[in-house]
């Protein structure tokens, strides 16, 4: 036995509470090692006596199921209920040789079964302590069922539009003003809804100077550039009437160099009450050159005085740890979930936000609105994140991350399968059904910018983004072909004259939407993987299989697992399709099938 690759540990995402009662339960073992593996458990309490009076532990012995296999790992999987919500475990390993006890402190053969528990007693076994109601994640309902439309609002739409530039121009420059607004976006709400849209994320709204809006200069005020706070009530408003949820782009962990706290900072020094509100190093705060309109310029390569976003003037990170700057951000929170009935809170640089305040803000959105969705950028594994006392979800960059490298053939498809399987084995289901899927975004290079401008290929993202666990999103303009590189091409104005439009990926999102609404295999958590030259995998979702053939353009004909042959109904043409032993697709071509019944 490769005893290195063994590998599990209680109260992690290889031990969890699933819900109220039940816990999932994996475990770690090198590839093809191990024949068996059963789970020991029981309560530790829960004791008898055998007709001599000897006592013994009562407990439950169950097989574990092989889930997920990688090039150099199997995941053994299990899901128990323990009846009085506490649990002491251990695992069973059998191979060619031997049975195996494994348990938290060592591992150790057994040579008599029947002596088990006098050889290997409970002080040895990995403790689920409590399963507490008040500790599992309470993520609202509706959020695994939402089609997110991310909007960066200058560029999406306007009524009234009162800038000097012409809608579209290019190329796109920082911190120009196009003069998309909230009477824009209400416009195209009924747009939206066509489109299968039942949740929106915007980019700040919030007061600012510059045209990305994370540089916040008043947490209580919409931009002008944008509106009034009535418009935003309207919007919300009318969202909700059309079932569209609203979530709002926080930016927490710093403010714009204009805030006001951190101007009095500038203007009075050590002698400000807001000092503490901010990491200051030394004073004084400036000791980089300003511009005639006394704005940082020219400090690239100056040592700050003070924490900022990177290494940004223009975004001075705040102390949370002050009452001054908690009272004033945990507001800000309630003040738009009370005031205006949004739904959600997007909390930009999550990871760099204390652990202590993101539980503030769970607190404060559920105690103002108990179904509040706490969305966090995190473009890392987070599951320190995630334990359901911070973030309800993270961006999905774990996943985006094996897509696109797939799609752009950096990596091989045996590499995407075992990235991808990874990531099943390690996230935990209840935060995999709720997690926030993505392919681009306001911070990437634009999808089809990524595929080359191919929207062949591009379709082949969005499809393995809307088969997966969680909640898709679509950055405006995807749909109907928008491109563009990096920061700040890839915030575009939207193109709203349909000739100019993909008119055909644009129907193509709408019927992935609708497909994805009927049937629910498109949202299991698991990939079934079946090997061939093509990407083959199956969802199911008891009755509901489906089956999907994707040709990411290395071949032009794959050999057929058995599985896979027979008579099927084409779920985006609605033809018959009988397979056979092989199966020909053009490059970048994709079927998505169903099992006649």
């Amino acid at each position: 036995m490769n005893k290195l690759a063994l590998w599990h540990n209680a109260k992690s995402e290889f031990s969890y509470a699933y819900d109220s009662k039940t816990l999932h339960i994996t475990l770690r073992t090198a590839k093809n090692d191990i024949d068996s593996v059963n789970i020991i458990f029981g309560d530790p309490f829960d004791w008898d006596s055998d007709k001599f009076g000897k006592p013994y532990w009562k407990h439950e012995i169950l097989a574990m199921n092989k889930r997920y296999q990688t090039e150099d790992f199997d995941y053994y999987f299990i899901d128990i209920k323990p009846p009085y919500l506490r649990t002491k475990y251990a695992f069973l390993l059998v191979d060619k040789n031997n049975t195996y006890v494994y348990g938290a402190k060592r591992l150790r053969i057994l040579t008599d079964e029947n002596k088990l528990y006098e050889k290997f007693d409970l002080s040895e076994y990995y403790n689920f302590p409590y399963l507490n109601q008040e500790d599992l994640h309470h993520t609202p309902f509706w959020v695994k069922d939402t089609v997110w439309y991310q909007i960066f609002p200058d560029r999406f739409h306007a009524v009234n539009n009162d800038s000097h530039l012409t809608w579209g121009k290019l190329p796109v420059h920082n911190n120009e003003f196009y003069g998309g607004n909230l009477l824009g976006v209400i416009e195209k709400l009924p747009y939206l809804k066509d489109l299968g849209i039942n949740g929106i994320y915007f980019t700040p709204i919030f007061e600012a100077p510059t045209a990305h809006k994370y540089d916040t200069t008043n947490y209580f005020k919409i931009d002008p550039q944008f509106g009034t706070n009535e418009d935003f009530g309207l919007l919300v408003k009318k969202a909700h009437e059309l079932d569209i949820k609203v979530m709002l782009d926080g930016v927490f962990n710093h403010c714009g160099y204009d805030h006001p706290y951190f101007q009095d900072v500038v203007k009075n020094g050590e002698k400000s009450i807001y000092k503490d509100c901010f990491f200051i190093d030394k004073f004084p705060v400036i000791n980089f050159p300003l511009n005639t309109s006394g704005k940082p310029t020219n400090y690239h390569g100056v040592e700050l005085n003070l924490k900022t976003f990177a290494f940004t003037p223009f975004m001075p990170k705040w102390n949370t740890e002050n009452p001054i700057t908690e009272k004033h951000l945990l507001d800000c929170i309630r003040y738009w979930i009370e005031e205006y009935d949004i739904d959600g809170w997007r909390l930009d640089v999550s990871n760099e936000i204390s652990h202590d305040f993101l539980r503030q803000i769970k607190k404060v959105s559920r105690q103002a609105k108990k179904d509040t969705f706490i969305l966090g950028e995190n473009w890392d594994s987070s599951y320190p994140w995630l334990h359901g006392d911070q973030l309800d979800s993270v961006m999905n960059y774990d996943l985006s991350y094996p897509i696109w490298k797939y799609l752009e053939n950096k990596i091989d498809l045996t590499t995407f399968e075992d990235m991808v399987t990874q990531y099943l084995a390690t996230t935990p289901k209840n935060v995999m059904e709720n997690m926030f899927n993505l392919v681009g975004s306001h911070d990437t290079v634009r999808i089809k910018k990524r595929l080359n401008d191919d929207p062949r290929r591009v379709k082949l993202s969005y499809l393995l983004m809307f088969l997966s666990s969680g909640a898709p999103n679509i950055y405006y303009g995807d749909e109907i072909g928008l491109t563009g590189e990096h920061d700040p091409d890839n915030r575009r104005c939207m193109i709203w004259d349909e000739p100019n439009q993909d008119l055909d990926f644009k129907s193509f999102v709408k019927k992935i939407i609708q497909l994805r609404n009927q049937h629910q295999a498109f949202k299991t958590y698991d990939y079934h993987f079946i090997s061939s030259d093509f990407l083959i995998f199956r969802k199911q979702k008891d009755l509901d299989v489906i089956y999907v053939v994707i040709n990411n353009g290395n071949k032009r004909t794959a050999k057929l697992h058995k599985e896979i042959t027979g008579h099927y109904i084409n779920l985006f043409t609605s033809e018959n399709i009988v397979l056979h032993d092989t199966i020909t697709l053009e490059a970048y071509q994709f079927i998505v099938l169903q099992k006649e019944s």
